[in-house]
């Protein structure tokens, strides 16, 4: 069962950059080591992106999957054209014209899950990270958890970018070593 903590919509750039902060954020409040901090960060940040790129508009939802194994669920929807080439790009033959066409396929190599339900009235993407075995998340816990983001004052977006770039090479430092290790 998910259970939803918090809820922001997608409008602009700037709501790009606050979805990344609260994916780092609420992975610290939920005791996530700083790496899979990192890694909620950039795969917030890239599928946001693209939602706000290709449909102009969109909403990050922030779930806790309460059965075991407990994790954080970040899901982007939009309600643009749909994604036409989802087998190509998951086949890595995509060239995008807007940017690397890596985004989908290192997010979802950044992350435990990995959804996406596309269609032309819009698209969902889901992706998840576990949650420590150690910190056991109880349903009483979540309207705390929702009012540390809520009460969260953002970032400077321009130090964000700066931290972002810093991160993004210890991120696909990291990528390299798990693409390594996947099979086939």
């Amino acid at each position: 069962m998910r259970e939803l903590v918090y809820k922001m919509s997608l409008r602009n750039e700037r709501d790009v950059v606050k979805a990344r902060q609260l994916a780092r954020h609420m992975a610290a409040v939920l005791g996530l080591d700083h790496p899979a901090q990192i890694r909620l960060g950039t795969a917030t940040s890239e599928i946001a992106r693209n939602a706000f790129r290709y449909a102009k508009s969109g909403a990050v939802e922030f779930w806790i999957e309460m059965d075991s194994p407990q994790q954080l669920i970040i899901c982007v929807n939009d309600k643009g054209s749909g994604i036409r080439n989802l087998e190509e790009i998951y086949e890595g033959r995509y060239e995008s014209q807007t940017g690397m066409g890596k985004g989908i396929i290192g997010t979802r190599l950044l992350m435990d899950s990995f959804d996406i339900q596309t269609g032309p009235k819009g698209t969902t993407v889901c992706m998840g990270s576990a949650l420590p075995r150690h910190s056991r998340i109880q349903k009483s816990d979540l309207s705390q958890i929702a009012a540390s983001v809520h009460d969260r004052e953002p970032d400077d977006p321009f130090d964000e970018v700066e931290r972002q770039n810093q991160e993004l090479l210890k991120t696909l430092a990291e990528l390299s070593v798990r693409k390594s290790s996947w099979p086939g």
